[in-house]
């Protein structure tokens, strides 16, 4: 067995460059891992079935073949979905409550590929399952080969899926034109058959999957990629723009100008209409997040409950409070109770729509008001490659803002708030940087502080 790259196990899935680090033999390895160690450890038992998706990467198709041949070579049988979403994949794990993987690198660039993993029911698996699955991968010791192989049976799953999504439609949209994005990805397989025969008037951009990427990569977050969507948005006089991201499991907003809407805008009009209309009075927002969200679920009898950024820990929050219908992550990841606690772009899209049809003012007046009272900056980054540097640096800055009277918080990293303004540094999980992000209720007071703040950190 050729000697498999440690370097593509992440934190909570696996992902590297095709074929260098990623690769067929690598698949099959993990394929077979992954279903010995789900026979150990997913709490249904008896493991019988893995159900497997892939995304429309050009690399896999190949590799989930090689996946596919590694689990049932462990006798476990397989549920091919074929074609699928992380948000699908996700489905099928709750839909048929067994294990499930789906090939994809998410947003990354076609030249990546990878694997999400979940437990039966849709369980993440934790940090710590992930490093015990990646010492068995990259190690010496054999996986038991089965005498009777496993069969596969090949299950499209997409209309159910569709279905129970629609059942989220609970009265009719505003009459509203809104363009999406699919980027050639795995939103293209939703899109129509979701938003299509409603009261919106629909505009379909790049939603044809083609594992080239041929118009822009699918990572909604890098403006070049926002390009066209900006474009055919004016040309079309939009209200509204969404773009999704390469897996379909975040989406981002834009307004008829082509300015993107605050991810926190957009988790508060959501949190606010869920806790109107559902059960449970309580919101998962991670510590990034903008006092928006805190204020307009006031107003409604709504609370926040704030966790470490990851769309992972928002998951776990939402698995522990039940009277959470709803969590979010300023990235693009919005999470609901009521369909198995997935991070769904497209459902996000979908009851964002529903928020804002309930509205008695109109787009344009919600976020234009929205925006004249929550300045938020885009994330900075200070590099400090020294883990102890960055450490120092925190306590410095908690030391002089105490002085200064604020009130401390370390979900994650460092929280300080003042009455006008509040700040979040911490140190990055992936790279070797503190992130900084801050929100003042005025912009002369967001751009003064941002500054105060990064002439302290850059101070050796």
């Amino acid at each position: 067995m050729a000697k498999i790259d440690e370097s593509i196990f992440k934190a909570y899935d696996i992902r590297g460059k095709y074929p260098v680090q990623m690769n067929e033999e690598a698949a099959f390895r993990i394929g077979q891992v992954f279903a010995e160690y789900a026979k150990e450890n997913d709490s249904i038992g008896n493991i019988k079935k893995i159900a497997v998706g892939r995304d429309i990467r050009l690399s896999s198709t190949s590799l989930s073949d090689a996946l596919i041949e590694g689990i049932i070579s462990t006798g476990v049988n397989v549920i091919d979905i074929g074609l699928a979403s992380s948000p699908h994949f996700n489905y099928s794990s709750a839909h048929f409550n067994v294990p499930a993987m789906v090939v994809t690198a998410s947003h990354m660039e076609k030249e990546f590929n990878g694997f999400k993993l979940a437990f039966s029911g849709n369980i993440t698996l934790t940090k710590e399952q992930l490093i015990e699955i990646k010492e068995i991968v990259i190690g010496e010791k054999e996986v038991g080969v089965s005498e009777k192989r496993g069969k596969v049976e090949k299950i499209s799953i997409l209309d159910e899926y569709i279905k129970e999504i629609k059942g989220f439609i609970k009265k009719p949209f505003k009459k509203m034109k809104v363009v999406m994005d699919a980027g050639n990805s795995m939103a293209g397989l939703s899109i129509e058959k979701v938003f299509g025969n409603t009261e919106l008037e629909l505009v379909p951009l790049y939603i044809d999957l083609d594992g080239n990427f041929p118009n822009h990569e699918t990572n909604p977050k890098i403006e070049k990629n926002q390009i066209d969507l900006k474009k055919k948005i004016k040309e079309e006089k939009a209200d509204l723009g969404f773009m999704f991201d390469g897996d379909a499991d975040r989406f981002y907003a834009f307004d008829r100008r082509g300015d993107v809407i605050s991810p926190s805008f957009i988790s508060a009009l959501i949190g606010r209409y869920l806790v109107k209309n559902y059960f449970g009075k309580k919101v998962i927002i991670e510590v990034r997040t903008s006092d928006v969200v805190k204020d307009l679920l006031g107003g409604v009898g709504g609370e926040v409950l704030v966790v470490k950024p990851w769309y992972v820990m928002i998951k776990l929050a939402l698995a522990e409070n039940p009277d959470a219908p709803f969590g979010s992550e300023t990235s693009g990841h919005y999470l609901f109770r009521d369909f198995y606690k997935i991070d769904d772009g497209i459902l996000a899209g979908l009851i964002f729509l529903q928020a804002i049809s309930s509205e008695e003012k109109n787009i344009d007046e919600i976020f234009d008001e929205l925006r004249k009272k929550y300045f938020v900056i885009e994330e900075i980054n200070f590099e400090f490659k020294d883990k102890e540097k960055q450490q120092e640096k925190l306590i410095e800055l908690e030391k002089y803002y105490i002085k200064k009277g604020g009130k401390v918080e370390k979900v994650d990293g460092l929280s300080v708030f003042f009455g006008d303004w509040h700040f979040n540094i911490r140190a990055s999980e992936t790279e070797p940087v503190l992130r900084l992000n801050l929100e003042a209720n005025s912009e002369k007071l967001m751009r003064e502080k941002t500054e105060e703040i990064s002439m302290l950190v850059e101070n050796s």
